[in-house]
This record gives C-alpha cells, structure tokens and sequence, in this order.
C-alpha cells in the first residue's frame, strides 16, 4: 500500500502538471493500465494510449484547463479533491466545481481517477 505522502504527491502532480499544460508529464502520473472515467458516467479511458486521446479530444475544444484545489483528503491508497476547474478557451473562461477520486497504486502512481463534475453546472469566468 501507498504511504499518505505517495498518495499526495501523486495527486499533487496531477494537479502540478495539468495545470502547467505538460501532456507527457501528466501521463506520467499515471500507472500504464490506469483507469479514468472523467467525468462519472462517460466511457473509462484505460491505460496511456486512452488517457492521452482524452487530453487530445479536450484541448481540441479548449485551450487548457486550471485545477484549483479546495482541499486534499488521504484516506489508505485514496485520495477525494474537492476543486474548481477553470477552462480557458478562445472565447474567454467558463468554471465549474466537483470532486475528484484518486486510488494509488505501490509505486506511488495514479491507478484510477473518477471525476465527479456537472457540466450543466459551467459558470462564465468575469475577465474584468
């Protein structure tokens, strides 16, 4: 089992990486079989080739995207993220809260991501 502090960093370089726009070292966060289902209810991307089509599929509808943390929980080889993402496009900024989980696997790598998000819920950003 992932001590705590494997399982923060993970979800720390998720977080880390995502929101630096660095693609490779976003997939290197994960474990080569993960799972994501992102959001909850839409098909499980597995493994690298998936998770790195999902990255291709979002940024061909916007820019990047911003996590902002509300608060990290560890609990075992899990981890709950409570955040606001932020999506920047070229028509300015929409935002949105949900949760993520994470499950760790031994060698400190994210085997499974399940995002918990409405989109219906998507808010304009103020840019002023």
């Amino acid at each position: 089992m992932p001590t705590p502090e494997q399982v923060r960093d993970a979800v720390d370089a998720y977080v880390d990486t995502l929101n630096r726009d660095d693609k490779d070292s976003w997939l290197k966060v994960f474990a080569e079989n993960a799972r994501q289902e992102d959001p909850v209810g839409t098909p499980v991307n597995v493994g690298h080739e998936a998770i790195a089509q999902f990255w291709d599929n979002f940024h061909v509808i916007a820019e990047r995207a911003e996590l902002t943390p509300k608060d990290v929980v560890v609990c075992g080889a899990e981890a709950a993220m409570p955040f606001t993402l932020t999506v920047h496009t070229a028509g300015g900024a929409v935002q949105t809260d949900g949760v993520d989980l994470f499950t760790v696997d031994d060698d400190g790598l994210v085997c499974a991501i399940r995002a918990f998000l409405d989109l219906s819920r998507m808010r304009p950003v103020d840019q002023a």
